[in-house]
């Protein structure tokens, strides 16, 4: 039986450049290999604790099948790790930090072993380093597999997390059951896989943190891809589906990073920026429910000279509705931030005193008529909104 892993079931945001890099390079030594006499100076002889070895081994190959076989593997978690790493030169140290952790491992080995350690050549290494840490960094992204027995073959999508257990779990029982490995380094193989999953785990758990919504999202959108598009009536739906899902998802990242410039504003004691900054994107123009959610989105934040900006414009937009009954609740939601709360239209706080009144809300029609000559000025009729003070604190 035979199962071949060769592409991660992620869309790529840009070419993963290190990894073919890589790949390229990987090849050209191997070209030099054959045309010269230079691999007795590229492999790694665990003894010798040689760093620059340790690098070189990594890049020399035994054969052609050997080669490729490695550039499979690689070619099949590589790229989505470099992208997902969003670092060109953190992507480059982790598979410099698997060679290193590989020979090492060889090394420590030697001391132990009774017999003469084998020399060590093959990027088998970084490639199970690159396993580990997919299991890690991208445990539910979907491997395509080429799944092949006998006479039947089928291409399979399996778990990162899943391949992982498979193969370093196969080289490990071999080594604790098998007396002979042949000229296959299983203690690279499971050093490297377990190298990459703990850099992972040490070292990258913020960056997990920080792709993990994203990555969960594209790989539903994979999933649904994989399982809707493959007639051409169910390919179109499939593409009109994606491709208001993918504006959906890119108005929602926008409003969050929107939100997250006020929140910085807010809390930095900005909040003239931030004032201005929403009435650039909200007006009353905007939707009721929209300016609803945002309140009380921003209300979570704490109190606000923003939040009541925001109220303000409900207000008025429930004015103009004749919502009466709605607009006493967001008035009195104002003056629990702010008791003097000050009306977006002046010529209207006497008649919203009087709903206050016929609604019980003593407390907001007090709000709303006390000091009126010293907040209003000539704009309310004073003695009107004295009487209507006297008769809410009655």
């Amino acid at each position: 039986m035979i199962l071949l892993p060769y592409s991660t079931a992620l869309r790529l945001s840009r070419p993963p450049y290190v990894t073919y890099a890589t790949l390229v390079l990987c090849v050209l030594v191997f070209l030099l290999q054959i045309n010269t006499s230079v691999t007795e100076s590229l492999v790694y002889y665990p003894q010798s604790w040689n760093p620059f070895r340790m690098i070189t081994s990594s890049l020399a190959h035994a054969d052609w099948f050997h080669l490729i076989g490695n550039m499979f593997f690689y070619i099949a978690f590589a790229p989505a790790l470099e992208i997902l790493l969003g670092n060109k030169f953190r992507y480059l140290w982790i598979m410099l930090f698997i060679a290193f952790t590989v020979g090492l491992c060889d090394s420590m080995a030697s001391l132990i072993s009774v017999e003469e350690p084998l020399p060590s050549l093959g990027f088998s290494g970084v490639v199970m380093g690159m396993i580990g840490l997919s299991a890690y960094l991208m445990p539910k992204a979907r491997i395509r597999v080429f799944w092949w027995y006998i006479v039947m073959w089928k291409i399979l999508y399996v778990p990162a997390w899943v391949l992982a257990v498979i193969y370093i779990g196969v080289d490990v029982w071999t080594m604790l059951s098998a007396s002979d490995y042949g000229n296959v380094n299983l203690l690279a193989h499971v050093s490297g896989g377990c190298a990459g999953y703990l850099y992972g785990y040490f070292w990258l758990g913020e960056r997990r943190a920080e792709i993990e919504a994203e990555l969960a999202e594209e790989v539903d959108t994979m999933r649904v891809r994989q399982k809707e598009g493959k007639t051409r009536s169910e390919a179109f739906n499939y593409r009109k589906r994606m491709a208001q899902q993918e504006s959906e998802k890119q108005e929602t990242r926008a409003v969050e990073k929107f939100m997250r410039r006020i929140y910085q504003m807010i809390t930095t004691h900005r909040e003239s920026e931030a004032v201005l900054l929403l009435l650039e994107k909200y007006d009353l123009t905007t939707p009721t429910d929209e300016l609803e959610q945002l309140f009380d989105h921003m209300l979570a934040w704490g109190r606000s000279r923003t939040v009541l900006c925001i109220g303000r414009l409900i207000i008025q937009q429930l004015d103009a509705q004749g919502r009466d009954g709605k607009v006493i609740v967001y008035i009195e939601k104002c003056q629990k931030i702010s008791p003097p709360f000050v009306l977006p239209d002046l010529t209207r706080v006497l008649h919203y005193a009087e709903v206050a009144l016929q609604t019980g809300r003593t407390e907001v029609a007090r709000n709303l008529t006390k000091d009126a000559r010293k907040r209003y000025g000539e704009l309310v009729n004073p003695a009107h909104c004295r009487h209507l003070f006297e008769k809410a604190r009655a």
